[in-house]
């Protein structure tokens, strides 16, 4: 486990890699918005440039104050997934998603080495119904969700609302796979109402604040979802979208974690 300090001098070298970091990100934000619900897409647009801007200030939110510390595992998951097209550009994996979601089928662009169209997602092969697809061809892919360890150093009383932000995501995503029987909207409810209490809770934590605006913004998408879709097929698109958010925090944690590892130039 690793004590995440780091001295002023490391924060102002490495300011440029984390600053790189945040441009990139925000790109994938603007890619994953174009799957989104058109309402929300104007709503992710709008604060692209004050991600890009708070980029440095968020890998550096859980340095903080310095008196208690916690350790949180994000634990490595092996996920299966449909896909239903492999695209070289944003543009073209977008005008994929608009064509499924005229027909009926919900799905969003997941980056990897290319752009890939999922339409569901399942903790194993044999979990995963193919019928999601509608009548598009649909292949199973496996992807990997990293392990990420860590150890936060805190005098805030806040400590465990840290904790249990970061679970959340893994824990949303495993009521959705895991056999919960809960309706989609509740299981929303639950996460509006985490999110809305921890938004405000801790201002100067930028990566806890963009988190918990990212669980409230999967919410509002959830919702609108919801109004237009059956409760199966909007809890498919609830998965694979936490899915998302899972593996992007993981990616975050992991970068903010090997830049306080490389030394100063």
């Amino acid at each position: 486990m690793r004590t995440r300090r780091i001295s002023q001098r490391r924060r102002r070298e490495r300011a440029k890699r984390i600053r790189r970091r945040a441009m990139i990100a925000a790109v994938v934000l603007l890619l994953a918005s174009l799957a989104m619900a058109p309402g929300l897409r104007e709503k992710l647009a709008g604060t692209l440039s004050g991600t890009i801007e708070r980029g440095r200030q968020a890998a550096e939110a859980f340095a903080g104050v310095r008196s208690s510390q916690a350790d949180v595992v994000l634990p490595g998951r092996e996920v299966y997934a449909l896909q239903l097209g492999v695209y070289d550009s944003g543009e073209s994996a977008a005008a994929q998603v608009q064509e499924l979601l005229d027909e009926g089928v919900l799905s969003i662009v997941w980056q990897r080495e290319q752009m890939r169209v999922v339409c569901a997602v399942a903790l194993s092969r044999d979990a995963l119904d193919v019928s999601t697809a509608g009548a598009r061809d649909a292949y199973v892919i496996e992807d990997t969700l990293p392990r990420v360890a860590l150890r936060l150093t805190s005098e805030e009383s806040g400590m465990q609302d840290v904790v249990d932000l970061l679970n959340m995501p893994d824990a949303v995503l495993l009521r959705l796979l895991g056999g919960d029987s809960t309706a989609l909207e509740t299981i929303i409810s639950d996460t509006q109402t985490a999110a809305k209490r921890a938004l405000g809770a801790h201002p100067d934590n930028e990566l806890y604040t963009q988190l918990a605006q990212s669980l409230s913004n999967w919410c509002a998408l959830m919702s609108r979802t919801l109004e237009t879709a059956d409760e199966a097929r909007a809890r498919d698109y609830a998965a694979v979208t936490m899915c998302t958010l899972c593996r992007e925090l993981r990616i975050a944690l992991q970068t903010d974690a090997a830049a306080r590892e490389e030394p100063a130039a």
